[in-house]
């Protein structure tokens, strides 16, 4: 039983490889700057941003310009990563008929993709870093957990968003909605502690804040992430992701009767 278990595990990782490959591959294909592209994105919004938050309409934030490309990159990844994963299964529906093919790699293989342009993106951060004179310490040992965090949650929406729209396909017009009403219910381009106090409990119920004001504690600020929020969040995250791949296992029963 063990053996069939880490066969199954290996298989889907390999595929999770090839698939992901294949699409930093197409994503960067025929492109002049390559995978420049990958960082061209946050750096245009930061620009935007800075212009109007910090010299137009000034919120006064301390580290602006790192606090907000942290906010910025960190965002992308979740978002990018469920919007894609929307069309996984409908825009594959040739894997998905291919017998012994794992469905789950789909979402899977986006998530690490959008991974990957995140990690493109570090060598400007590093930079911004060194520019606003920031050292992170430490703490820097505590990165890999949050980022661990932030793939459990964001995978575990990736798998509900590929299963949901294959019998539910309104929802590839409400995601974005959705994300974009999480992405100003996330202190991105403000300030948490600027907030009044009953706003901030109303956004304590999105995990995604406490995921990036742990990036900024670390990376700026060069603390240890506060270890309740941090670990109320890392517990829901695993529930949830636990419970996402339950529903996209029991949905993937009908996925080609619904292709």
């Amino acid at each position: 039983m063990a053996s069939v278990a880490y066969h199954s595990i290996h298989h889907l990782w390999d595929v999770v490889q090839v698939l992901v490959a294949r699409d930093q591959r197409s994503r960067y294909r025929s492109t002049l700057f390559g995978m420049l592209w990958a960082v061209a994105s946050p750096a245009l919004f930061l620009m935007t941003f800075y212009f109007l938050f910090a010299v137009a309409l000034p919120l006064n934030v301390p580290n602006y310009v790192p606090h907000l490309f942290i906010g910025l990159i960190a965002w992308t990844w979740f978002q990018t990563s469920i919007l894609d994963s929307v069309r996984a299964i409908l825009g594959n529906a040739s894997l998905i008929a291919q017998p012994g093919f794992p469905s789950p790699a789909l979402p899977m293989s986006i998530v690490v993709s959008n991974l990957l342009t995140l990690l493109l993106s570090l060598p400007l951060l590093v930079v911004i870093l060194i520019v606003n004179d920031t050292a992170p310490g430490w703490s820097l040992l505590a990165l890999p957990v949050v980022l661990a965090i932030q793939f459990a949650l964001t995978l575990a929406g990736s798998y509900v968003a590929a299963a949901l729209n294959v019998s539910f396909r309104d929802l590839q017009y409400i995601a974005p909605l959705i994300l974009q009403v999480g992405y100003f219910m996330t202190p991105i381009f403000y300030d948490l502690a600027a907030i009044s106090e009953r706003a901030r409990a109303v956004l304590a119920f999105n995990p995604m804040v406490q995921v990036i004001e742990a990036y900024r504690a670390i990376l700026i600020q060069g603390d240890w992430p506060g270890v309740a929020g941090l670990g109320l969040t890392a517990l829901g995250s695993g529930l949830a992701l636990w419970l996402a791949v339950r529903f996209f296992r029991h949905a993937s029963f009908d996925f080609l009767e619904e292709l």
